[in-house]
């Protein structure tokens, strides 16, 4: 009897996640659950903790715990995600260590500079320092952002 082994293709993976998809960076020294209650308040989105998306990352026998927050837009087939990218002294993406927080949205309703307007608002919220739009292609350790 033959074993049948399959292998899963991680760039393929990665490319179907990430298709479709806008990413920003975010420096803010406030927490997470201020910065969500900020974005919801002044730009009208309905970012909430969801639980079932926490990021696990297991290293030098610890684990770590990236909490995400999602905010669905049914009527357009986008939701949007707000990634921690700090879990004690570990980073989600530890090539972006000056980002405390990922914006990702998801879904091809919005154009590029319907993005840009979105995230220039984010730039004017109080608890935000920078937003810079990020280019995916430039990520290393984008596994890390796919639940």
């Amino acid at each position: 009897m033959s074993v049948l082994k399959l292998k899963l293709d991680q760039e393929q993976l990665v490319e179907d996640f990430f298709e479709g998809t806008f990413l920003a960076g975010i420096m803010s020294q406030a927490r997470d659950y201020q910065l969500c209650w900020q974005i919801n308040r002044f730009l009208g989105c309905q970012f909430r903790v969801n639980n079932a998306l926490e990021i696990r990352l297991a290293k030098n026998n610890r684990s770590f715990f990236f909490t995400v927050f999602d905010y669905p837009e049914q009527t357009k087939s986008v939701t949007h995600y707000l990634y921690n990218n700090h879990c004690q002294a570990e980073f989600l993406l530890p090539e972006l260590r000056n980002i405390d927080y990922l914006w990702l949205v998801k879904g091809d309703y919005y154009q590029a500079e319907e993005m840009k307007k979105l995230f220039e608002q984010l730039r004017q919220l109080e608890l935000v320092q920078l937003v810079s739009l990020l280019d995916i292609k430039d990520i290393k350790n984008k596994m890390n952002l796919i639940f």
